[in-house]
């Protein structure tokens, strides 16, 4: 878990992002290491809207609807967690490295 951007528990599939608000890169996914998942958005942070696109745009990468995916950390910071309980760590991270080439 340390470290580590994706990880499962008996609770469901961890996922640690960081995120870019105001990216003019048309590519949800910057960078996908084992420790670091960077995530590019259009909206800014401002008034909860890059939360709100980050939310619905991971949900669509993962093909899972929005209450399957909870954030649990970084409301307010560009570091986030996400809980998943519907996807194993493998299908997370297949879902997340092919996100770009769809």
């Amino acid at each position: 878990m340390d470290g580590q951007a994706v990880w499962e528990t008996e609770d469901g599939t961890w996922i640690r992002v960081a995120v870019r608000p105001g990216s003019r890169s048309k590519s949800f996914v910057a960078e996908m290491t084992p420790a670091r998942i960077v995530l590019n958005l259009k909206s800014q942070a401002r008034e909860g809207k890059a939360n709100t696109e980050l939310l619905k745009r991971l949900a669509k990468v993962l093909r899972i609807s929005t209450g399957d995916l909870k954030m649990t950390s970084g409301i307010r910071s560009k570091e986030k967690t996400f809980l998943v309980r519907s996807l194993s760590e493998d299908e997370v991270l297949r879902r997340l490295r092919s996100a770009n080439t769809n």
